[in-house]
């Protein structure tokens, strides 16, 4: 096949989406870090976990579920 009937993909095109595929991951993984949390906050069976543990999962996750939302501009 002749070139002249190829399209080459700008830089541009391509970051926008790499964008794109990047976002999807974050929100998919921003939605599940929430199931997470709701989890060891609401569960009776996230409860049953050690105290300090448990803490410090939530802490963690909070801090990247704001950090991922800071990112994506919500």
């Amino acid at each position: 096949m002749s070139r002249a009937f190829v399209k080459e993909d700008d830089e541009e095109l391509s970051g926008f989406r790499y964008d794109e595929i990047h976002n999807k991951k974050t929100l998919e993984w921003l939605r599940i870090q929430e199931k997470k949390l709701d989890f060891l906050l609401n569960d009776p069976k996230g409860s049953a976990i050690g105290t300090a543990k448990r803490d410090k999962w939530i802490m963690e996750i909070e801090t990247a579920i704001a950090a991922a939302k800071e990112e994506l501009g919500l």
